[in-house]
């Protein structure tokens, strides 16, 4: 289901005129099997607001929630799958939004079929920088468990360096590995 909702996603988004990147699990898919079936993007932060207005005058959408920098939006033709929006100011530190989204698109993200999807390294960062850091460091491991490179926790860390969000991210990233090494050295529960 999931590659079909990122179509129809792309699709939408696509209709509206809307510029957008692939982030999340869906971004993190290409490189690591996931089970994330909800499609999330990133647009500028001048794009934000206007996004969401066009997006909730199709009928195919539907509004679930807002929070700040996110909309969390569903599309009903494919079962009420997650489309979320969110604003890239939130993740943009020192810099403006707009300067965080460029360096997305320009060197943290490539295109697969016309659809521009984030690295993995991107989307640790990302999700290492929301109030819920912790629940999305879990899923960091899963990847990481699940074959994802371990080295790209590096690059994260190389990302937070350049928006001026190191002093946060750093003790998250710590948190991340000394998991990582605990988890290593345990071996995994096999099923019966």
């Amino acid at each position: 289901m999931s590659a079909t909702t990122v179509d129809l996603a792309d699709v939408i988004l696509r209709g509206h005129g809307i510029q957008y990147v692939v982030v999340g699990g869906q971004a993190v898919a290409r490189t690591v099997r996931t089970g994330t079936v909800d499609v999330d993007v990133m647009v500028t932060t001048s794009d934000f607001q206007g996004t969401i207005e066009r997006l909730l005058k199709d009928p195919r959408i539907r509004l679930r929630g807002m929070r700040e920098g996110l909309a969390l939006l569903s599309i009903e033709s494919a079962r009420g799958a997650g489309l979320d929006i969110l604003d890239s100011a939130p993740f943009a530190g020192d810099q403006s939004g707009g300067e965080f989204y460029r360096y997305l698109v320009e060197e943290e993200s490539s295109e697969s079929a016309g659809v521009r999807y984030a690295s993995t390294a991107i989307v640790w960062y990302t999700r290492l920088l929301t109030s819920r850091w912790k629940v999305y460091a879990e899923k960091i491991l899963v990847n990481i468990l699940d074959g994802a490179d371990p080295g790209l926790l590096a690059q994260a860390e190389r990302i937070a360096r350049r928006f001026g969000t190191l002093e946060l991210v750093r003790s998250r990233l710590e948190y991340v590995r000394r998991e990582l090494g605990g988890r290593r050295e345990r071996p995994r529960e096999r099923l019966p």
